[in-house]
């Protein structure tokens, strides 16, 4: 009985972290498309705010967001979810998903979705369950950074490095000076 209390609990939602970020990053293309061939550097940004957060499979955490991702002044689509993983044994991370994306076909191909930034930690570096809030938390998931975006209809993508990534992020539940 009283691992069924335990799973109830794992599975019920957590409170809400009310973040609202903006993040803006630079991307240095190495899976190219069309005008963006490898090496290009695009520029993008996001904004966002959770409004719901639960526990997931293997130390993940989702948190559900409104917000917008874009790229490249003209790529855009829309922020939906944060997930955030914290393990010993496996790199940890912190992704940053959009769908819904428009504005980039090539070939016949159109690009929309999903949209991602994917920044991984050294195992055990990220301790919390929530998304980082300062610059140096965002910073500190340094051992790879990464972006994608997948065509709807075949397994092409846009993929690059993050080679920057800055953020402004206020936590409205914290308490303020």
């Amino acid at each position: 009985m009283r691992y069924l209390a335990l799973l109830a609990l794992t599975l019920l939602p957590s409170p809400a972290l009310a973040l609202t970020c903006a993040l803006s990053f630079d991307i240095t293309v190495t899976h190219g498309i069309g005008p963006y061939p490898p090496g290009t550097t695009l520029s993008g940004e996001a904004q966002f705010r959770t409004v719901r957060s639960f526990r997931q499979e293997g130390g993940a955490t989702g948190h559900l967001a409104t917000g917008s991702m874009t790229l490249d002044g003209n790529i855009a689509g829309r922020l939906w979810t944060l997930i955030t993983t914290r393990r010993t044994q496996a790199a940890d991370l912190v992704g940053v998903y959009a769908v819904d994306v428009e504005g980039l076909e090539f070939a016949g191909q159109e690009f929309t979705g999903p949209m991602a930034i994917t920044l991984y930690g050294d195992p055990g570096s990220w301790r919390h369950d929530r998304p980082p809030i300062t610059q140096d938390e965002w910073d500190s998931l340094d051992l790879r950074r990464v972006f994608i975006l997948h065509a709807s209809n075949s397994q092409d993508m846009l993929g690059g490095d993050v080679t920057r990534l800055d953020a402004t992020c206020v936590d409205s539940d914290a308490p303020q000076d």
